[in-house]
């Protein structure tokens, strides 16, 4: 039984998401990532704003009393939804609730006892705003150098992909306007980085499995309180890009209170290029990935305005894609259903299909032939735009899921028979010019896939659509859903508004600021990328806690830091960042000669290996004594023993030699004369010389 399908109509794109230089560059050519320069981006007009998430470390969440920061794998529930679009205020749809709609999901979230309640699942009003973390926001504005505003107005935004049980998120502005001095930007002193607002909002639910038309969410980060920070597209190259979010998160870290760790922080990006509109690519969680993705973004954007001009050039007109007003599209005069013409077929996935009786339709795509195979991203042609769009609204599950004309006119041999291809374009009045897609699965899929490459037809002639997009892990991107329209923020009814106090802003704490440190850290004598490297860890303060006096240890501490924690981290033998107390024990023992500079890797590791064990005996095995020169002889009694192994030569021999006596007597004992000392054994001995 086919659904019933009935025609909205979207709300256009608002025209503050276009790029305000209007004329593309459509005689740049395709360029791999690294070969352009700050130059070639400002001539395609590439520029590009952050809006970057940063959960807050409170012991509750934003509008109710569960624990904040808890992952609980244990499900105690289930709860199914479904959601539906609605009219606004004006008679309008949505575009992104109606590409949702569309979908047809059924969405599932699983909860445990431990960390939801009531609330999230819209069953219970919202409690009052959590103080605490409205607190953190304020002085992280205020060390943003933001206006505060003097009362919260609690707004519902919509959230309509599922991942929040609403349908809307609860956000407050905290602040407006503010600038960050850029110095990091690759286009040279004096840049800025404007920041346009910074709200306080609860995170959504962790997505699971996302598998046709069944989506499972988990909601214990639901509710978590984070604060969303906007900038201006004020980055005009990719590195700028990515040297901007790591500022703005250092900022907000540099003021404590807030979470750290997979998920904590990420940020959504905005890139459009000359001539095009606002693309929003979604939940970047490293910054290291921004620069290829922002790049890759920004041609394929230009490769789509050069698509539409091409069809502009050869007569394509919106009313050609446009497909008649039918309950089912093979009744219009584009679609056909064309399971007999393409019976039988040596295409394996087109044969399981029609074992399995599957509706099996094509498209025409009048003046498309030959722009499916045009490139738009590495390895990625044009079609890809439509089959995103299919399987994310159609919602396919097995690919391959539709194959194209110009793929097999490119000689593909995994594609349909040539005489195949033949009848399909014949029974639908396909002439040379054009280009034909097929698809096949369940009907009511089907039927979904033939208005949507209708759809996706028109949109190449309207250049580069409303989109919000998905990283992948190669720079590429994919469809997420269409970009939601401007009218979706509202007031809260729910909660009253909320007055800050005059006391609250007294208390504000101003954080030393990243570059603010990083200038203190040169002062004591660290290389400048050092310094900024260290001001923006998470164990800058372990390095403040220790006070190192000297350059030479400051450099040996910030290199222990930065190259021995992730290290043991990564090994398991570290759980959190080390007590600075200890750390400046050992720093104190160097710079007042109780210990040799060499030693202070070997004694930092350590420290950090044994958190419980007492630190000035940890440090006692490295330091000076009067037994050190019988504790060298003692090790040299123990060289005297080594037998030479086969085949071994003398500076090997040598090598293993040093081995048995250096470790045992770092710290306390020269390098220069423990290598003096077995040299001069291994002559006596007949050993190396």
């Amino acid at each position: 039984m086919t659904r019933t399908y009935f025609k909205r109509v979207a709300a256009p794109p608002a025209p503050i998401d276009l790029n305000p230089r209007t004329e593309p560059a459509l005689d740049f050519a395709y360029r791999e990532f690294g070969t352009m320069t700050p130059a070639d981006y400002d001539a395609i007009g590439f520029i590009c704003g952050l809006e970057v998430h940063q959960q807050l470390a409170t012991q509750r969440k934003l509008f109710c009393r569960c624990p904040a920061g808890t992952t609980d794998a244990r499900v105690d529930a289930e709860v199914l939804r479904h959601m539906r679009p609605t009219l606004s205020e004006l008679g309008q749809y949505d575009g992104c609730a109606l590409m949702e709609f569309k979908t047809e999901k059924v969405i599932v979230y699983q909860l445990a006892r431990s960390c939801v309640c009531t609330y999230e699942m819209d069953d219970t009003p919202p409690f009052p705003i959590n103080e605490d973390a409205v607190r953190i926001a304020l002085e992280i504005a205020s060390t943003f150098d933001m206006a505060l505003v003097s009362e919260l107005q609690v707004m519902r935004k919509q959230y309509l992909d599922g991942s929040i049980p609403t349908g809307f998120q609860r956000t407050s502005m905290i602040a407006v306007g503010g600038e960050l001095p850029f110095r990091e930007s690759e286009l040279g002193p004096g840049q800025v980085i404007r920041l346009r607002q910074l709200t306080i909002e609860e995170d959504s639910c962790r997505e699971v499995s996302d598998v046709g038309h069944r989506v499972v969410f988990r909601a214990d980060r639901l509710g978590t309180p984070l604060i969303e920070t906007v900038t201006e597209p004020d980055m005009k190259t990719p590195a700028d890009v990515a040297a901007g979010g790591r500022l703005i998160a250092a900022v907000a870290r540099a003021c404590g209170n807030v979470r750290r760790g997979p998920g904590a922080a990420r940020q959504d990006v905005n890139v459009s290029v000359a001539g095009s509109r606002r693309i929003e690519i979604k939940g970047v969680p490293q910054h290291r990935t921004l620069p290829r993705l922002v790049h890759v973004e920004a041609l394929r954007q230009l490769e789509l305005l050069k698509i539409r001009e091409e069809l502009r050039q050869r007569g394509a007109a919106l009313e050609m894609y446009e497909l008649d007003d039918v309950a089912t599209p093979w009744n219009a005069s584009l679609v056909a259903l064309v399971a007999d013409a393409v019976r039988p077929s040596a295409f394996a996935p087109l044969r399981a299909a029609l074992e399995r009786g599957d509706t099996i339709a094509a498209v025409r795509l009048p003046l498309f032939r030959g722009l499916l195979a045009w490139r738009t991203q590495p390895g990625i042609v044009f079609a890809q735009e439509f089959s995103e769009r299919l399987r994310v609204i159609a919602c396919f599950t097995e690919r391959p899921f539709m194959v194209h004309s110009d793929d097999a006119a490119s000689g593909n041999p995994g594609n349909l028979a040539r005489d195949t291809w033949e009848r399909v374009r014949a029974q639908l009045g396909a002439g040379d010019d054009d280009a034909v897609i097929v698809t096949w699965g369940a009907e009511d899929d089907v039927a979904t896939a033939c208005r949507e490459i209708a759809l996706r037809a028109r949109d190449a002639l309207i250049g580069v659509p409303s989109e919000t997009r998905q990283a992948h892990g190669d720079g590429t991107t994919g469809l997420e859903r269409i970009l939601p329209g401007p009218e979706r923020m509202y007031p809260d009814t729910d909660t009253p508004q909320v007055a800050i106090p005059d006391a609250w802003l007294e208390a504000l704490r101003r954080a030393e600021l990243p570059w603010e440190r990083e200038d203190r850290y040169v002062e004591l004598g660290l290389s400048v990328p050092v310094a900024r490297r260290l001001a923006r860890s998470a164990w800058a303060d372990v390095f403040d806690a220790a006070a190192p006096r000297s350059a030479s240890v400051a450099a040996r501490l910030a290199h222990a830091l930065e190259k021995r924690i992730p290290h043991l981290w990564r090994r398991g033998a570290l759980d959190g960042l080390p007590d600075g107390a200890r750390v400046a024990a050992l720093v104190r023992d160097v710079e007042s000669g109780a210990m040799r500079p060499e030693a202070f890797d070997a004694a930092f590791d350590e420290l950090l290996r044994h958190p419980a064990r007492d630190a000035d005996l940890v440090l006692a095995a490295y330091r000076a004594g009067d037994d050190d020169d019988a504790l060298l002889a003692a090790r040299l009694d123990v060289v005297r023993g080594l037998s030479r192994r086969p085949g071994q030569d003398d500076a090997a021999f040598a090598r293993r030699a040093l081995g048995q006596v250096m470790p045992y007597v770092l710290g306390r004992c020269a390098p220069a004369d423990v290598r003096a000392a077995v040299a001069d054994l291994l002559r006596e001995t007949g050993g190396a010389a």
